[in-house]
């Protein structure tokens, strides 16, 4: 295949690719990093058709302007990866630096000392730097979930830079034809290479934010919205885990179940924006009272339920006290007046009689009844 069919083959892919991340910024307008991402495939694109366009338009042209359109689809695709990943652009000045060096070997190779071989090889050069760069920020990401989707960006950048890298010394050895559009195997080989590895960056972004948006669905099924805590549905895989984990290493677990006294009230004369503060006050001054091996979850209105892992019942007793103390003297500013909150509190430790999580939980229950039933602000353990 020629390189003009080649050229052309590439744009017309990109042009798809463009339009395909151009509908999802539409569609995901807050995703982090996708309009640096589409800023970098419009830059290939229009890179693309410069360079297929090299015997209709002037070479500064098709050659400056489209290489430094591909280098700064680069810089973006660094600034789209940083962002996506939450990382400080620790790179950004390398990616910068690269990219104007690319610029200047350009210019002086194509309209100051023209030589299509040391052009092509120090583009190849500035491009194998750039990917590896992006590659970098790849491989650093340090979220678990995103781990395999970012290896396999990362994999795609690594791959691109070692073929750019490679591209240089053939090059350098055994050199190149004088007309770009009729290069040797070497160079055409290449373009078809970088015209899959463009593909390739596209699919795997696709696979980051399908991976992001599959985790962000998980986390709001398993979170409470307006206090941020696990719900109930989080709460029994995490108490079926911790079960299995107490019996297996023999270590105590423990659980408290907490209900608001006379929450109701609260919503009832003061509003549920007043309840809704309450709740997310009250969240906050429970979790700052737990360990870090300890976790909670928000089961009903006022309800909560905490799981103590190695956590004893004079343990959990202590804590639950420690919990019920800080409530009772805190007080909650909502609308420029106070709201006095107090709880009730039962604990429960796993008994051997207990055959699942079920009954630890249902043992907290009872505890939390008899509490609240002797008139509440009190831990009772059963």
């Amino acid at each position: 295949m020629d390189m003009r069919t080649l050229l052309v083959e590439r744009a017309c892919l990109l042009t798809f690719c463009t339009l395909l991340v151009l509908v999802n910024v539409r569609e995901h307008r807050g995703m982090p990093g996708l309009r640096w991402f589409a800023a970098s495939n419009v830059n290939y694109f229009v890179g693309g058709v410069l360079i297929a366009s090299r015997e209709h338009i002037p070479i500064w042209a098709s050659v400056v302007l489209a290489n430094f359109l591909y280098s700064m689809g680069y810089v973006f695709l660094h600034r789209c990866l940083s962002e996506f990943f939450s990382q400080k652009p620790v790179y950004w000045w390398a990616q910068c630096s690269v990219a104007a060096l690319s610029l200047g070997q350009c210019i002086y190779f194509t309209l100051i000392h023209p030589n299509i071989r040391y052009r092509l090889a120090t583009i190849g050069l500035a491009t194998g730097l750039q990917f590896a760069i992006c590659a970098l920020v790849a491989f650093h990401a340090k979220q678990a979930a995103m781990r395999n989707a970012a290896i396999g960006m990362g994999s795609v950048l690594a791959f691109s830079a070692a073929l750019n890298f490679a591209r240089v010394a053939m090059t350098l050895v055994w050199g190149t034809t004088t007309s770009y559009l009729h290069a040797d195997q070497i160079q055409t080989t290449v373009v078809m290479l970088n015209t899959m590895v463009f593909v390739a960056i596209d699919i795997a972004f696709v696979w980051m934010v399908a991976t992001m948006l599959r985790n962000e669905l998980q986390t709001q099924a398993m979170t409470d919205p307006l206090t941020k805590v696990l719900n109930r549905r989080a709460l029994v895989p995490m108490v079926e885990r911790a079960v299995v984990r107490s019996r297996q290493t023999g270590q105590p677990l423990s659980a408290i179940a907490i209900d608001l006294d006379d929450f109701k009230k609260i919503n009832d004369s003061r509003g549920h924006r007043a309840g809704d503060v309450t709740l997310v006050d009250t969240t906050r001054c429970l979790e700052a009272g737990l360990r870090a091996s300890d976790s909670i979850a928000r089961v009903g209105g006022d309800e909560f339920v905490i799981v103590l892992p190695n956590c004893s019942r004079s343990c959990a007793r202590e804590i639950a006290e420690r919990l019920r103390a800080t409530l009772e003297s805190r007080r909650i500013m909502v609308d420029e007046d106070y709201v006095q909150i107090r709880a009730s509190f039962g604990v429960a430790t796993l008994e051997e009689f207990m055959t699942d999580w079920e009954g630890l939980i249902a043992e907290c229950d009872r505890a939390l009844y008899t509490a609240k039933s002797v008139g509440g602000n009190l831990v009772h353990a059963a």
